[in-house]
């Protein structure tokens, strides 16, 4: 991922914080956290590009499994593909999902807690459990060997409690944590 794609999902990511700190009911489920935060990355990863077999696609995709790995049989909530690693017509190494590629540009996982959301510990433990997926996946897409660096973030929107202690993300992970104790939208 080149320093300016860094940037725009930097980018992409405050300004959807911006918006949970003015109106966080705007966000009543995950999938609301991923809609707006996709809505704000499809400014930069949208355009159509030619896939590796001669197709068109985005760079930016949601709910992707990941299998072949082991026994890693994970999902991640937003991520950024290399377009041209892409094949999506014949996917002879997954043919059960449709497509493969071999270059992940960035790896988001979100979470958000409601304001009657698990307890500190449970919430805590989720976030850690994302945390080890997206270590996992560094482990597999950030290899020495690589022609490429994929990125990863990991999201947090807390309607509930303030967490005064949150689980350490490894080096190469960006932990962006958000709280709103407002039940009320602002006027």
């Amino acid at each position: 991922m080149t320093p300016l794609e860094i940037q725009y999902v930097d980018d992409a990511i405050a300004s959807t914080v911006a918006r949970f700190r003015q109106t966080p009911n705007v966000f009543l489920t995950e999938d609301d956290l991923r809609l707006h935060l996709s809505r704000d990355l499809l400014r930069h990863f949208g355009s159509e590009e030619q896939t590796n077999d001669g197709d068109t696609s985005i760079s930016l995709h949601s709910e992707v499994r990941w299998y072949g790995f082991g026994d890693l049989k994970i999902r991640s909530d937003i991520v950024l593909v290399d377009v041209a690693s892409l094949d999506v017509r014949r996917s002879t190494r997954m043919p059960s999902k449709g497509f493969n590629f071999n270059i992940a540009k960035a790896i988001i996982e979100l979470k958000l807690r409601r304001s009657n959301g698990p307890s500190n510990p449970e919430f805590q433990s989720g976030i850690q459990n994302d945390l080890t997926k997206l270590r996992k996946l560094s482990g597999i897409f950030c290899e020495p060997r690589q022609p490429f660096s994929a990125q990863f973030w990991m999201v947090v929107f807390d309607k509930k409690e303030h967490l005064r202690e949150l689980p350490r993300a490894e080096e190469g992970i960006r932990l962006i944590y958000e709280f709103s104790d407002r039940s009320e939208p602002r006027p």
